[in-house]
């Protein structure tokens, strides 16, 4: 048994290096995956307008500046591609209350155009609305990739989905 208490004892400590190692680099990791103050984000997916019975693809863009490691402030903006072209543009404030997950609440101003079949004649108009949403993102270095889910009421009411891909620094 005494022979076997020298040989127990190394690979206990050399198991516990190892592991602390380890644990170290995962921090590593984990902070550089989330440590970037700066995020912008690439939307892809679609709009389903419940005033209009109607769904339509969807491409947007959005930045968002990480004041700590909670909330972030950002800018976004979507495209809307209907029958009646809408463009959205907010300010977002962002929550990450967990590993990845983000919940954002934002105003918007929405411009959209009509184009009216009797002749060329085309009108615009601007309103307000406000966004709450939610989404998740999975980090590969500074990349991240996840799905977005928002939902937007003001003079329509309408569901935005889709995936996001990011890119942090």
């Amino acid at each position: 048994m005494n022979n076997l208490k020298l040989p127990l004892v190394c690979l206990f400590l050399s198991n516990t290096c190892i592991y602390a190692q380890l644990q170290e680099e995962g921090s590593k990791q984990e902070s550089q995956n989330h440590s970037s103050k700066h995020h912008i984000a690439l939307f892809n997916g679609a709009t389903t307008n419940f005033s209009h019975e109607s769904t339509s693809y969807t491409i947007g863009l959005d930045y968002e500046y990480r004041i700590s490691k909670l909330l972030g402030i950002g800018l976004l903006g979507e495209v809307i591609f209907a029958d009646s072209e809408e463009f959205l543009t907010g300010v977002a404030l962002c929550a990450h209350p967990f590993k990845g997950t983000k919940l954002i609440a934002a105003p918007l101003v929405v411009f959209s155009e009509e184009h009216h079949s009797e002749g060329h004649e085309i009108k615009k108009e601007s309103s307000f609305a406000f966004r709450i949403g939610a989404g998740y993102d999975f980090h590969v270095g500074k990349l991240s990739l996840g799905p977005t889910v928002d939902f937007d009421f003001g003079k329509t009411e309408a569901l935005n989905y889709g995936l996001s891909i990011g890119f942090g620094f």
